[in-house]
């Protein structure tokens, strides 16, 4: 029976330890992994109509954001529709412009991205000119 309690004890002690020693916040495989299923629960809560789950998924990337992750949860946010995510990812990309624009995944933004990142930039709210859509003819 001593032995069985050593090993639970050193079996509790370790895995303390290692939650201790490594919270998610510092170990970037962790982080990674809690970004990409958040990036997960987005993509079904989407494909679901799960709108609360959306947008809390959304929060959570939200507090995420960094200069590595902006350019690819600003596609994600404009493939879900996240517009929360969206206003967050383009205010942090402005805010570290010089820093996100250095980055490869800039260029690999999809043109829809891009052009809502100049609108941003430029000061000009996406429902005051929505590119591709034609004003209705006055025909009376």
């Amino acid at each position: 029976t001593h032995a069985a309690g050593t090993d639970a004890g050193d079996a509790a002690s370790s895995s303390a330890g290692s939650s201790s020693a490594a919270p998610i916040s510092c170990a970037p495989e962790d982080a990674q992994q809690s970004i990409a299923q958040l990036q997960a629960v987005l993509a079904a809560a989407h494909k679901y109509g799960v709108l609360r789950l959306l947008r809390w998924a959304e929060g959570q990337l939200c507090d995420k954001l960094s200069c590595e992750m902006a350019c690819s949860l600003l596609s994600l946010a404009h493939v879900y529709g996240a517009t929360e995510l969206e206003r967050n990812c383009l205010a942090f990309m402005k805010a570290n412009m010089p820093n996100v624009v250095k980055r490869a995944e800039f260029a690999t933004l999809p043109p829809e991205a891009l052009v809502k990142f100049n609108m941003h930039c430029a000061g000009i709210e996406p429902s005051e000119e929505e590119p591709g859509r034609k004003r209705k003819r006055d025909d009376e």
